[in-house]
């Protein structure tokens, strides 16, 4: 196959006008294209392709802000927002590129290196000599400079705006510099928001993260725990604690000497008691999925230290690790308390959605039957609700159930309702 010949000229003399023409060359045009497009990138001097200027964008004289260390110079990118970490690099020696980090993102970090210090292999001069120790000098180096412009930026920015560069700060082991700053950043942080459960991939999940940094005095007026448990083998007791309490939850993710350590209460390091308040009795749920014993009282307290919660609304499961019950209060009807029990994922790691809904269903009316306090209160509690069905409004039934309590008959009363003639109707 015949092949254009290509041309590659610098714009300016040096020592003439140098040209390269490449003829029979086993390569196609856009392959040509994109080589040169990578090697030109870094160079000192400005390249034309076939009359057309390649571009130099990581050039020492590209435009880009470099820093002079040990091994050469480095730009740094990303550094002014927070959401512009960057974790990899692209190193260049005499402008050619020799290395390069992980290549799934473009927006890099950049190295040149000093040429009087760092050699190529020849006679290619694609990889460095002594690449591995080359490498690990240049990583500590590079975490050095990012430290140093950390520290820079630090006497420059606020409180709330350095703390914003947490998740860069992690990545390059610098979380030593919030040591002092007097506010936490939000990753560090939960927020208990709702009921908690077992596993918040299959069910909602119950923390979330603060929308914002938070203060000493801030942090102070909540009361701040960490909480160790899993919710299926420990129980949802110290949970549901800190949720009654409205505390924050630490996520262990600062420095040792942080001083929002001192602020934390391991709840783990307490004794949990769990106790019901008027408890009337006890009874077996079986269900398809779950088999549990279940207590019913007015409320129940939970103990940790010198501090009690009492809850009236929020039934507990215990876990495996401890009673492996649950408990009941008069205020929770629902079957909620199933999603601290069980995931419903099968051995392959699926949820089973209809064997959930069948234990909910059955959670609910197993409830009502244990704390009903005549039949007709438990039949309303377990009626579903009928407002898809205009037909029925302001009608009335008489319901007869058979001995498994599945519907025997269902018959209109004519002598109830509000189209009912006043006649018919009986004291």
């Amino acid at each position: 196959m015949a092949f254009k010949p290509v041309t590659i000229t610098p714009i300016h003399d040096w020592n003439g006008i140098t040209s390269i023409t490449l003829q029979d060359v086993d390569m196609e045009m856009g392959q040509i294209a994109t080589t040169l497009k990578r090697l030109a990138r870094g160079f000192p001097i400005p390249v034309l392709f076939n009359d057309q200027l390649l571009e130099c964008s990581c050039a020492l004289d590209g435009g880009l802000t470099f820093v002079d260390t040990e091994i050469g110079a480095i730009y740094l990118h990303g550094m002014d927002q927070p959401n512009g970490a960057q974790y990899e690099f692209d190193v260049y020696l005499q402008g050619l590129p020799i290395y390069s980090s992980h290549s799934y993102t473009s927006h890099r970090h950049i190295i040149h290196l000093d040429s009087s210090r760092f050699h190529a292999r020849l006679p290619d001069r694609d990889k460095l000599v002594d690449e591995a120790d080359v490498i690990k000098r240049i990583k500590a180096v590079l975490a050095q400079t990012i430290e140093q412009r950390f520290i820079q930026m630090k006497t420059t920015l606020s409180d709330e705006e350095f703390v914003g560069f947490y998740e860069m700060l992690r990545h390059w082991e610098l979380l030593k510099l919030l040591n002092d700053v007097p506010v936490v950043p939000p990753e560090a942080l939960r927020e208990i928001i709702a009921y908690p459960v077992c596993d918040t991939e299959v069910f909602d999940n119950f923390e979330q993260q603060p929308d914002k940094a938070m203060t000493r005095i801030e942090i102070l007026a909540r009361g701040i725990v960490s909480i160790d448990d899993d919710i299926k083998q420990d129980g949802a007791g110290r949970y549901l604690f800190a949720w009654s309490r409205d505390y924050l939850l630490y996520q262990g993710r600062l420095d040792s000497g942080h001083w929002l350590h001192s602020l934390v209460r391991h709840l783990n390091d307490e004794d949990l008691i769990i106790e019901t308040v008027n408890e009337t009795h006890q009874a077996q749920f079986q269900g398809d999925w779950c088999w549990v014993s279940v207590r019913f009282c007015d409320a129940y307290q939970i103990r940790l230290g010198q501090d009690v919660v009492e809850i009236t609304a929020d039934a507990c499961y215990q876990g495996q690790e401890n009673a492996d019950d649950i408990i009941v209060p008069k205020g929770d009807s629902s079957a909620q308390v199933l999603q601290q029990m069980a995931s419903f994922r099968s051995e392959y790691d699926d949820f089973q959605e209809s064997t959930f809904e069948s234990d909910s269903d059955a959670f609910v009316a197993f409830v009502v039957a244990n704390t009903a306090s005549d039949p007709a209160n438990a039949m309303q509690r377990l009626l579903p609700d009928f407002c898809g069905c205009p037909a029925l409004y302001g009608k009335a039934f008489v319901v007869e159930l058979d001995q498994q309590g599945k519907p025997a008959s269902v018959i209109a009363y004519p002598g109830i309702g509000s189209n009912a003639d006043p006649s018919n109707q009986h004291e």
